[in-house]
């Protein structure tokens, strides 16, 4: 591991904040800053990151020098704003850093030192990670006006895993700068990813032995969370830097993450050695599990549902053992492990059975790269089992306790995968997407009404991803759990809604699609007026909650899967009851998108209403969002219609 300087580090002083806000031009800033932003609690008046790769006895080092001034501006930013966020790791480490903070008084500004510092396991939502850790310093005591300025130092221990740079602070930005200082042998390139591309000012300058790139973002505003998107990396500003190749003076050149191929040779060296010995466990273990089986599919489904049944899925990460899969016979021992030991475990059973089995990267929707463009280890997040059946290349992901063999967690759909055939071979295999007709909710409601109580029964049938989403929401509750998770789920026309003698199966046929029935009630849910009754038969409200801010949004929002919704409610009409009114339902349709078709008709003693839904598109993108939004709001009005029953007494 190569060794790091420990740059030397002038301490904050407050004559040096003195100086920067004091001065005429200074105060004029500052003045200038609270003007601008007079309407936000805090802002960020300068970020700086100044990533430096140097070579240190023959190999390339990096490190990270971060500065940070933050400006309290509103009432409320003492106790909102008060606390500096390093976020570092094994691959990251955090070498130093230093805290100041000032508050204005009447004699110019004042250092106070009383805070507390705190560092604690970061939360991740990746499966891969690296021991990823928070260190949270608190100031107190402090006042509007007042400037919080910290510096840290970050050494990267993998040249090949370089940080990405986000401009986005969670507050607004005056200035963000980011730099990459390397030697002018070192060949960089840069993946911008983000919204607002367009705000990134560019430079790169080269001096006598270095290249300097720059890139600065100014007058940056609050980055606005976006839901219905798979992660912030999908429109968050952010700067991935990477080697592709360098050549020091009097050695040889050396290829570095420049492609997929290189990636792969750099994976690759993180599963040369897994399960390089047969386990006589294993072996045993697929002996029994594949028999009676003939063919390669068979066999593989067998083993599958094995590992789901018998392995539990644990994310644990501590440095490289985020990237190095444990060893089959380990975790057969054990009965747990994280996404890659349940790969190692499926592909030592699949080969201990004769089946091909490769370890496969496979990046989630989480992350917005491709191989080719990002051909970096940030592009894969995840780990799972690949299988060739003739021409056709089935993925088993071991993490997932409820996904049927052959399927695949809808969070990989369109994402590709890298498949490891040999030290030299591999393959880069898109997952495809599960169609509309394939993931489908039927839910029927069949209602009766007594003054101004409705109850009936209900029946909801899933299948896909519906059914494997409640299966899998299901399994690891109690019996009372499950039966208001149940009732939670399936709630409908208002929160007086009560359900009794619920019912949830799971059919034994390979697709493990589900039913789930009950009997409900919901108390004063008819309106009365003199003799006529108000029903309105739209129980469930698909969809009204998708109505999108387009404020300054340029990227998709994102399903998670195609799907398709039918609903039918059957309204018995009580005796000495006519129907005096039908709403004339409607149906839209945005092209290749999603559409929906209500219709009401009276049929004999009943009223029965349908609705279908179909998403065939796994998003909506930015030109149809108007017409999406339209399409919300008159669903809107649907929901709002009520049949009209009129007493015939």
């Amino acid at each position: 591991m190569p060794t790091y300087t420990r740059p030397i580090r002038t301490p904050l002083c407050v004559t040096t904040i003195l100086l920067l806000f004091c001065n005429n031009a200074g105060a004029q800033d500052l003045d200038a800053i609270h003007q601008k932003y007079k309407d936000e609690q805090a802002v960020i008046t300068n970020a700086k990151e100044r990533l430096i790769i140097k070579n240190e006895h023959g190999s390339l080092t990096a490190r990270s020098d971060v500065s940070k001034e933050k400006l309290l501006i509103g009432p409320l930013s003492p106790g909102l704003y008060n606390k500096v966020y390093i976020y570092h790791s094994f691959l990251n480490k955090l070498e130093e850093h230093d805290e100041e903070a000032l508050i204005p008084g009447k004699n110019g500004y004042k250092k106070i030192g009383s805070f507390s510092s705190k560092t604690s396991i970061a939360e991740q939502n990746n499966i891969f990670y690296d021991d990823a850790k928070e260190t949270e310093v608190s100031f107190s005591s402090l006042t509007p006006g007042s400037v919080i300025r910290s510096e840290y130092t970050l050494s990267h221990r993998d040249i090949n895993m370089l940080p990405a740079f986000y401009f986005a602070e969670g507050l607004a930005v005056v200035k963000s700068t980011y730099e990459v200082v390397a030697p002018a042998y070192v060949n960089m390139k840069f993946v911008i990813k983000g919204d607002e591309y367009g705000r990134i000012r560019q430079s790169r300058q080269e001096n006598k032995n270095t290249v300097t790139y720059t890139f600065t973002v100014s007058d940056m505003p609050v980055m606005k969370t976006m839901d219905y998107v798979p992660s912030v990396s999908w429109y968050e500003l952010h700067i991935i830097p990477f080697i592709t190749s360098y050549e020091i003076p009097g050695a040889t050149k050396k290829e570095m993450l420049s492609d997929p191929a290189h990636l792969y040779a750099y994976f690759y060296n993180y599963i040369r050695h897994v399960n390089s010995k047969d386990d006589e466990g294993i072996i045993k273990v697929a002996t029994e599990v594949i028999k009676g089986a003939n063919t390669t599919e068979e066999k593989a489904a067998r083993i599958y549902k094995w590992v789901q049944q018998n392995m539990h899925y644990i994310a644990f990460e501590d440095s490289l053992g985020g990237f190095i899969p444990r060893d089959a016979a380990d975790i057969c021992k054990r009965k747990f492990g994280d996404c890659k030991d349940m790969t190692s475990i499926l592909v030592a059973l699949c080969r201990s059975a004769g089946i091909d089995a490769y370890f496969t990267w496979i990046g989630t929707r989480h992350k917005p790269y491709t191989y080719e463009e990002t051909p970096l280890p940030i592009v894969a997040n995840h780990m799972i089992c690949s299988i060739k059946s003739g021409d056709k290349w089935i993925f088993l992901d071991g993490t997932d306790p409820v996904i049927p063999f052959g399927e695949n967690p809808d969070g990989l759909q369109e994402k590709e995968g890298m498949i490891a055939i040999s030290e030299k071979e591999y393959k880069i295999i898109t997952v495809p997407e599960k169609e509309a007709n394939e993931n489908v909710i039927i839910d029927t409601t069949i209602m009766k009404i007594s003054k101004r109580k409705a109850s009936g029964k209900l029946i909801v049938a899933y299948k896909g991803y519906p059914a494997w989403d409640m299966q899998a929401r299901l399994m690891y509750n109690t019996a009372a759990d499950r039966k208001e998770l149940l009732k939670f789920m399936n709630a409908r026309g208002s929160n007086k809604y009560t359900q009794e003698n619920s019912k949830f199966t799971i059919t034994d046929t390979l697709d493990k699609s589900c039913q789930m029935t009950a009997d409900y009630a919901i108390d004063e849910y008819i309106s009365c007026v003199d003799k006529e009754y108000f029903v309105n038969m739209n129980v469930n409200r698909y969809m009204d909650e998708t109505y999108i801010d387009t404020a300054g949004r340029s990227v998709p929002f994102y399903f998670k899967y195609k799907s398709i919704e039918r609903e039918c409610v059957m309204l018995d009409i009580p005796e000495g009851f006519h129907v005096s009114y039908l709403p004339p339902g409607n149906s839209e349709t945005i092209k290749d998108g999603w559409s929906y078709n209500i219709k009401y008709r009276q049929v004999g003693r009943y009223v029965i209403l349908t609705k279908e839904y179909n998403v065939n598109s796994m998003s909506v993108k930015p030109p149809s969002f108007l017409q999406h939004n339209k399409m919300i709001e008159d669903l809107k009005n649907q929901y709002k219609e009520s049949v009209v029953l009129t007493s015939d007494l």
